[in-house]
């Protein structure tokens, strides 16, 4: 399906302008990764993903108050040692437009078990606490999740050893 020419030319000229998101690295002693699953709903990015809990930044917010918005909105918490950790940029495709960068400002934090089964999660399909090498193995990871984990991670992936296994909670 071909979209007609004003349509195509308005999703083509939105290609052109990066995408802006923040998102949160959230670990636990043990250093697993709280992360969400994606639920499969037409339109999102990444359907069905393991990615970070984080969204779009809007329209004349900040990225740290994006970042602790989402964060309320999708898990009513948000870490109180949540500080910011590096911006990095991926390619991002929403479901029938072009490729278009995407600039995430990335936050880490930390949690325990605990409170990971506790939260009540008003967004996704659920929640896991992942290993980093667990979690980079798997196939429907986000673009963004894989990208962050991946180099937040670096130190624990290279040394090897055992990793605790992954919790899963449903929403």
């Amino acid at each position: 399906m071909s979209l007609p020419p004003p349509a195509a030319a308005a999703v083509w000229s939105m290609a052109a302008q990066p995408l802006a998101f923040a998102g949160a690295l959230i670990r636990d002693p043990a250093g697993r990764y709280l992360v969400q699953i994606r639920d499969r709903s037409p339109g999102i990015l990444s359907p069905g993903a393991y990615s970070l809990f984080g969204g779009a930044i809007e329209e004349g917010e900040s990225s740290d108050e994006a970042v602790r918005r989402e964060l309320e909105e999708e898990i009513g918490w948000v870490p109180d040692d949540l500080t910011f950790w590096r911006t990095l940029w991926i390619p991002a495709r929403y479901p029938g437009a072009p490729v278009r960068s995407a600039r995430v400002e990335a936050y880490q934090g930390t949690i325990t078990p605990e409170r990971a089964a506790r939260l009540r999660q008003m967004e996704g399909a659920g929640r896991a606490l992942m290993p980093p090498r667990t979690l980079l193995l798997e196939g429907n990871v986000s673009t963004v999740a894989r990208l962050a984990i991946g180099l937040h991670a670096q130190e624990a992936i290279a040394a090897g050893g055992s990793e605790a296994l992954p919790e899963y909670w449903p929403r």
